[in-house]
C-alpha cells in the first residue's frame, strides 16, 4: 500500500514538472503562427488596436 503511494506521488510530480517545463517556450509551429498572423494584420482584438495606436498619435 504504502508502494502505491510512493509511486502515484512520484508519478504525478513527474508529470506536473514536465508539463509546466513544456509549456513555456513556443513551438516552431507557434512562431511561425504568430508571423503569419502578423503579416496579415489578424490577430484577436487587430482592430481594436489599430484605433488605439491611431487616437494615441
Amino acid at each position: 500500500m504504502k508502494l502505491i503511494r510512493i509511486l502515484t506521488l512520484a508519478i504525478t510530480a513527474t508529470t506536473l514538472t514536465l508539463t509546466s517545463v513544456s509549456c513555456r517556450e513556443k513551438g516552431p509551429g507557434e512562431k511561425i503562427g504568430d508571423k503569419v498572423d502578423d503579416a496579415l494584420d489578424a490577430r484577436p482584438g487587430e482592430p481594436v488596436r489599430d484605433a488605439v495606436e491611431k487616437v494615441t498619435e
